[in-house]
């Protein structure tokens, strides 16, 4: 028997507990056998736990706008295809999840801005600009070994010709080298020339977008950097 489509734009409402009792009954006996809804729940509930640590603080006036230019244009049913299209009765589910899911990445993107304003103001306001973007893509990499240790986060805006990426808890780079992120589109790996030590394990910057990628990777390479990958892929994540 072929899942209800809908369930699948749940991982939202239920992360925030927004679902009815037999919602939340046909959403839990679905996603865990869903390779994609696990994974959502799990960011959902990392996100909202993270939110437990955020001090309240006013968006900027362009954060506030983008965030109602995502709401003006976020489809907010899935397509209707033939027998596939949604019931009526369905539309206030969708529509809330829709928003649930909105929420959690203005919450989670206020949470990215806070916390680096708090070591790096000019990091800070960087990174709200490239949040703000209308077109701005968030993605956690994940790491390719249970053994490679670190967070690593790429946010990116093509129309702000920008990427930002967030590293915690890596381990420092020997001497020499440095971390590399990858622009990998379909003429192969792209070098975006960020080559950081990770010192204290963190690694904060604000690079160039030369490219429309399909995957991120990372890895650590000379110092002085290199035209291909040299070093073993540690993150890897699909654009």
């Amino acid at each position: 028997m072929n899942p209800n489509p809908d369930l699948h734009h749940l991982g939202a409402a239920y992360a925030l507990d927004a679902l009815d009792d037999v919602e939340r009954a046909a959403y839990e006996s679905h996603y865990p056998t869903c390779e994609i809804c696990s994974q959502e729940v799990l960011d959902f509930r990392s996100t909202t736990a993270a939110l437990s640590e955020v001090s309240t603080t006013a968006p900027s006036a362009e954060l506030k706008a983008s965030v109602m230019q995502l709401i003006s244009a976020t489809r907010q049913l899935p397509p209707v295809t033939g027998r596939f299209a949604p019931e009526p009765k369905r539309r206030g589910t969708a529509l809330w999840a829709a928003a649930a899911a909105l929420l959690l990445f203005v919450a989670s993107a206020a949470f990215l801005v806070g916390r680096a304003a708090e070591t790096d103001d000019a990091f800070a306001s960087q990174l709200e600009h490239v949040l703000a973007q209308p077109d701005v893509r968030m993605l956690d990499l994940p790491a390719t070994s249970a053994a490679t240790a670190g967070h690593l986060r790429v946010i990116w805006s093509a129309s702000s010709n920008q990427i930002a990426i967030l590293g915690d808890e890596l381990p420092p780079a020997d001497v020499g080298t440095a971390y590399e992120l990858w622009l990998i589109d379909e003429t192969g790996p792209v070098p975006t020339r960020m080559l950081d030590s990770a010192e204290n394990g963190v690694v904060r910057r604000i690079l160039p977008l030369a490219g429309t990628p399909d995957t991120w990777g990372v890895t650590i390479e000379p110092q002085q950097g290199s035209t291909s990958p040299t070093g073993e892929i540690l993150f890897l994540g699909d654009a």
